[in-house]
């Protein structure tokens, strides 16, 4: 797997995807890629592979249904775009220590604090706040988890927020993961 600078710690996986439209591309460099939309979730999004990163028989599984995916959130023509890194042949188990996801329904968003923010290691995040049962709290989306579609749905000012509970400044801080309208 070919992966540039802080790739490998926003690597995703996506399990069970399903692939259509599976199509050879060659680059105006020459290189071929291959291209296809991805079913996750019940959303399409466009999603490729780079030349290097996929063989004939990459090309034959994702004709074939439902595959596990590893690579990284990008945007292409101002929408949410997988670049595939590697197909798996199952998903991996997740450590016993990781968190279910929680479920925040009708959240109210304060558009006016979302914010997005640098880090010292040079990745851009997402920061806001949000009301529940009158009570406001502050959220954060990481690099590598959010897109245009995940900010639209933000500045929407209602959303449906999925993520764990952590700290920030000895606040309760919600680690978003993911972000529906």
């Amino acid at each position: 797997m070919s992966l540039r600078g802080n790739e490998a710690q926003n690597l995703r996986l996506l399990s069970e995807a399903r692939p259509s439209q599976v199509t050879v591309f060659r680059s105006a460099s020459g290189r071929s890629h291959l291209k296809f939309n991805v079913e996750v979730e019940g959303k399409t999004y466009a999603a490729i592979m780079y030349e290097g990163d996929w063989t004939a028989a990459d090309q034959e599984r994702l004709k074939a249904g439902s595959v596990n995916l590893v690579g990284l959130w990008d945007t292409y023509a101002n929408q949410p775009s997988f670049t595939v890194k590697r197909l798996l042949s199952q998903a991996p188990a997740l450590p016993s220590t990781s968190k279910p996801l929680l479920k925040i329904a009708s959240a109210q968003v304060n558009v006016a604090s979302i914010k997005k923010f640098t880090s010292r290691n040079q990745k851009v995040h997402v920061t806001y706040t949000f009301t529940v049962n009158n009570k406001t709290y502050q959220g954060v989306v990481y690099a590598g988890d959010w897109s245009s579609v995940t900010l639209d749905a933000l500045r929407s000012g209602k959303a449906t927020l999925f993520g764990t509970w952590g700290t920030f400044e000895n606040k309760p801080n919600f680690i978003t993961q993911r972000v529906e309208r």
